[in-house]
């Protein structure tokens, strides 16, 4: 059983403040108000001071936007009952107390303030009246396990992050007040403001304050400090980016200062806005498959008398592009250095799958593959160039290749807002692609903390969730600014983004001479065995009309279910036609490609045309198990039974 300053730790690092309640009372041992006020957490030493100071403390959570959380407790059957009838209890995180329970629901991201309810408190005419039926908001704590009589009932399956989000009760209609507004009614005509009170912008009282005081100095009790936090946190309410909250606070402090404060001060109180916002969005997605009808239960672990049917399967399984993106949903990231074509790869690699072609490079192309685009990041100059380049030279793909772009949609696509990210699941859900770009993550989730893991995990649960439903998911990311004289670096930011990857492939530039590879974070040519540009540059790999535009590596970095279809890395290039501005991928081939063309009739280096090789002779040839060619030549000899392989 976890002591109560390991279970305090955890809470804390979920993101819930926690803090400590004197032994057979309810009341806090520490003041605990400022830390809502400032939207802080307790930090992990003080925790840890104040349970080994009161080491015989019970524990409590603080409700509110702090913590992101709102719970309904119920102390007695009825008012049990009363919760249920309203839909109050519908959460897979309870707790069981000593007189009921406390049920846990998400503190809304669009609410600035949730009353604290008493069931049997008259004046609140929006809450039902029954004794024993609470509610913890703002500024509110609830006891929680492991303090004595208290204990977690969390629902199979489920774990803490699983909360829904809390809504207020429905309650039958009540007789409204002079002044109020039955907005049930739906009628506005000759509807009366004057009673009605507003709350300004921050920005606005700050400035009624300082017509009538004159410019904020510091102390005072002026609520300097706290008026530019609450001003940063509206910003970062509406979308703005970390850079976005430092500029705005610098206007503020210009406009209502007397002086400003430290620069590492806005930064933490920029950052802590910034946290505060994921965390009471969490990214809502709406993604999950439907639910099925509950059935009985089987408890059937694999063992090796599954080897047959898991082969099997494996042998069976189908790709939009073999051998990284399976027809069940996927989650890729693609990164390089800026400039170096990751969006010219993927943009060309999807679209030749929308149009139904089956080879791009290196990479065989199955089943014909709808594509949504989220494109950051481009003019419409730039989509209408690619679309019309790609459609001469990959054919067209209609609405099987679809761009999102900012300046075709009035709505805001800022995924690190709630509204944004409804907006993307909209879009999702109309056009039900089976491939989802975010070109680039920079651009899509503006201000992203790229270190810090628990932002990270926010994109990760979103990923999880489309590729849950069936979708391939690719991100497209930068890698860290390099070193002078080295190629660009890792993937950029924590290592949190990761966890959740199939595959990753890193995308870099090759170029001709060595200066202009060390400028731009390359890879020389001449530093590469078998140089690219010797085989791909010249005959048979390219016409008389044609020139290589970006000669590219294309290098695995993470890969899940690593098997011999795949290579450590790959060179291709993009070759354009001077006569007719086509585009056309050239590359060597891969050693699963190599087998299914000597499995045929084939043409050797003297133009020679040869029968078919056996699967032994293949193995030798490409290097790769002999059960691993039979494999891949299986269906090809199939088709083609008049193709004879040798006897050997």
């Amino acid at each position: 059983m976890k002591t109560t300053l390991e279970e305090a730790l955890e809470l804390l690092d979920r993101g819930w403040a926690v803090i400590p309640i004197l032994p057979e009372t309810k009341r806090p041992a520490v003041k605990w108000g400022h830390y809502c006020d400032t939207l802080t957490l307790p930090t992990e030493d003080e925790v840890i001071e104040w349970f080994e100071r009161w080491p015989e403390a019970s524990i409590a959570v603080i409700t509110g936007p702090l913590s992101g959380l709102v719970i309904v407790d119920c102390d007695n059957e009825d008012a049990l009952a009363e919760a249920t009838r309203l839909g109050m209890t519908k959460t897979p995180i309870k707790v069981r107390t000593k007189k009921g329970w406390h049920f846990y629901f998400k503190f809304p991201p669009k609410s600035d303030w949730i009353k604290n309810r008493v069931g049997a408190d008259g004046n609140d005419v929006d809450w039902p009246r029954c004794d024993g039926l609470d509610l913890r908001g703002s500024k509110g704590y609830a006891v929680a396990p492991p303090s004595k009589n208290y204990q977690w009932v969390v629902s199979e399956g489920s774990d803490h992050d699983d909360l829904p989000m809390y809504a207020p009760p429905l309650l039958a209609p009540v007789t409204i007040a002079a002044n109020v507004v039955d907005f049930n009614q739906w009628k506005f005509e000759g509807m009366s403001l004057h009673d009605v009170k507003l709350t300004k912008p921050i920005w606005d009282r700050t400035q009624e304050l300082v017509d009538r005081i004159g410019k904020l100095p510091e102390g005072g009790g002026n609520g300097r400090d706290d008026r530019l936090y609450k001003y940063i946190s509206s910003l970062a309410g509406q979308g703005r980016g970390l850079e976005g909250l430092l500029d705005g606070a610098s206007e503020f402090m210009e406009a209502f200062f007397q002086s400003n404060l430290a620069d590492d001060k806005v930064l933490q109180m920029c950052e802590r806005a910034l946290e505060n916002e994921l965390r009471k969005g969490n990214l809502p997605m709406d993604l999950e498959p439907a639910e099925e009808e509950e059935k009985p239960r089987k408890y059937k672990p694999i063992t090796t008398a599954d080897l047959d049917d898991l082969r099997e399967y494996v042998a069976g399984m189908e790709f939009y592009i073999d051998p990284i993106v399976p027809t069940k949903g996927t989650i890729l990231q693609v990164f390089g250095y800026s400039g170096h074509g990751k969006s010219m790869f993927v943009r060309h690699l999807l679209y030749a799958a929308a149009a139904g072609q089956h080879r791009f490079g290196p990479f065989d192309l199955g089943q014909k593959s709808r594509v949504l685009y989220f494109d950051f990041e481009n003019s419409r100059a730039n989509v209408a160039n690619f679309l019309d380049r790609s459609k001469r030279s990959f054919g067209d793909a209609g609405d099987n290749f679809m761009i999102w772009a900012p300046f075709n949609d009035e709505h805001s696509m800022n995924l690190m807002t709630e509204e944004g990210v409804r907006n993307f699941q909209a879009w999702i859900k109309a056009v039900r692609p089976t491939h989802v770009v975010i070109d680039t993550i920079r651009s899509a989730f503006p201000g992203l903390q790229e270190n810090s893991a628990e932002q990270w995990s926010h994109i990760n649960q979103l990923c999880l969730k489309m590729r849950n439903a069936g979708l391939a998911v690719w991100l497209l990311h930068h890698s860290n600014k390099p070193s002078e004289g080295t190629a660009s670096g890792r993937e950029a930011g924590s290592s949190n983004q990761l966890t959740v990857l199939e595959t990753q492939i890193k995308i870099t530039q090759v170029f001709w001479d060595k200066e202009t590879a060390e400028v731009k974070a390359g890879l020389f040519e001449g530093d590469i065995p078998n140089s690219p540009f010797h085989s791909l540059s010249s005959k048979p790999a390219l016409d008389d009309n044609e020139r290589l535009d970006v000669m590219m590596q294309v290098r695995f970095g993470k890969v899940r279910e690593w098997s011999d279809a795949h290579e450590p890395f790959y060179n291709m290039a993009f070759a354009s036609n001077m006569d007719d501005d086509t585009v056309r991928i050239v590359s060597g081939k891969t050693s699963k490609q190599r087998a299914i063309t000597f499995a045929r009739q084939w043409t050797d280096a003297h133009g020679v045309t040869r029968p078919a090789l056996s699967d032994i002779e293949i193995s030798q040839r490409v290097g790769r198990p002999v059960s691993t060619v039979a494999e891949w030549t299986h269906k090809y000899r199939e088709e083609m039974p008049s193709y004879i392989a040798n006897a050997q």
